[in-house]
């Protein structure tokens, strides 16, 4: 089993989908249109899509060694007890054919302001290269987040690609985002990462 990671902050662990609570909790971010405010039709409307979710960092735990967290708050924080799962997020290979790390975080509105996602992406990057130091560590952003993109950048990602081509991902097609990495990525992995919106 895969071991739980500390920050100064935040208790980190692997994501289980077959563990209820996680899910519950997973869902009851990902279905909160306040958490979607850059990208409102992205809310979960099902506890499937949830699950499908965990289910791909999952794999990544277990085929690559690294995947998202289920991110807990080690102390309270206003109406937010210790121990509470605050968001989700970390480095994962989503996808096999794209071979990259992809950093991301998505938190509880009720803990946006704080600098976890900072935190959550500096022990993401950390722990990245540490498990698979020859895969590239990016990320991608909406253009109009500018919080998020910025956390990317304050983590030590550069940007590589800023543009609105065409995405496999429907509700990101079209809209202008950006791609960050920590090296210089192949033209085929830039093409493959802009792809997937």
């Amino acid at each position: 089993m895969f071991e739980e990671t500390v920050t100064d902050r935040l208790i980190l662990t692997p994501i289980d989908p077959t563990d209820a609570a996680i899910v519950e909790a997973l869902f009851a971010i990902q279905s909160d249109p306040a958490t979607w405010t850059h990208l409102p039709d992205a809310v979960d409307t099902d506890i499937a899509e949830s699950r499908s979710i965990a289910e791909d960092h999952a794999r990544s735990w277990t085929d690559f060694g690294l995947g998202w967290w289920a991110v807990r708050l080690r102390e309270p924080l206003d109406a937010l007890d210790a121990g509470a799962i605050i968001g989700l997020g970390g480095a994962a290979v989503r996808r096999p054919e794209v071979q990259a790390w992809n950093v991301g975080y998505r938190l509880t509105p009720a803990a946006w302001g704080h600098g976890f996602a900072g935190e959550v992406s500096r022990a993401a990057l950390a722990a990245a290269h540490a498990a698979r130091p020859d895969l590239p560590v990016t990320a991608r952003a909406l253009t109009r987040n500018p919080a998020s993109w910025r956390t990317l950048e304050r983590a030590g990602l550069s940007l590589v690609w800023e543009g609105d081509d065409p995405a496999d991902y429907p509700l990101t097609s079209g809209v202008e985002r950006r791609v960050y990495s920590d090296r210089d990525l192949s033209p085929a992995l830039l093409d493959q990462l802009i792809a997937l919106g």
